[in-house]
């Protein structure tokens, strides 16, 4: 089967394997498992209206349907813990905060201004945004300080542009907090009619 991958290949001569792998390193953590839920990709994503602002947190503070794919809360069952290795980053310029509420908000990979020229053509349109420092607090262990924002690849033209791919995963446990931080450097102001949008790429139970 040369048209899947390696990974994909690897799980289907070994059957059950992967999803016992990551059921053990749940209980590893400490994390009770429920042989009833199933092993499944999880693209968990926030995103908040920072026009203005210096600092900005996702995946805590108020609550507001329809910017998040999380239900009713930032807080997720106890039995659905969640691997992230991974955290990809959108952002939006141009757009009212009454747009971004409407889920109106263009958005483009890394950490930019003005259209992606990528998509676009325009290669004067795209104008840094301040530099960033972003960080990672998980069940009130630190997993990320102040790690440089360029290190999601905003310039790349591939699938991996705004992704930072984690050396080490992150596991978020149900029933606890995760705040995803953004931090503008020397106290710079995101632009005008800026917003923001993560998403955690991980593996969990469902």
């Amino acid at each position: 089967m040369s048209f899947l991958t390696p990974q994909t290949s690897s799980r289907l001569a070994n059957p059950g394997l992967f999803e016992e792998q990551i059921r053990n390193y749940f209980r590893a953590s400490n994390n009770v498992v429920q042989q009833s839920k199933t092993i499944a990709d999880r693209t968990i994503y926030d995103a908040k209206f920072v026009s203005g602002n210096t600092t900005a947190t996702l995946f805590s503070g108020t609550y507001v349907q329809g910017v998040t794919n999380l239900e009713g809360s930032y807080v997720r069952p106890a039995s659905e813990h969640v691997i992230i290795y991974g955290i990809r980053v959108f952002t939006d310029n141009g757009n009212s905060e009454a747009n971004f509420l409407g889920e109106g908000s263009v958005w483009q990979k890394g950490f930019t201004t003005g259209n992606n020229p990528i998509a676009t053509g325009d290669t004067n349109s795209e104008i840094p945004a301040p530099g960033i420092e972003i960080s990672l607090i998980c069940n009130g262990v630190q997993y990320l300080n102040d790690v440089w924002g360029m290190d999601m690849d905003s310039d790349l033209a591939t699938m991996s542009r705004g992704t930072l791919y984690l050396n080490n995963p992150i596991v978020w446990p149900g029933q606890t907090s995760l705040e995803l931080t953004f931090n503008t450097a020397q106290d710079a102001v995101y632009p005008a009619n800026y917003a923001i949008r993560a998403e955690l790429l991980g593996v969990g139970l469902i």
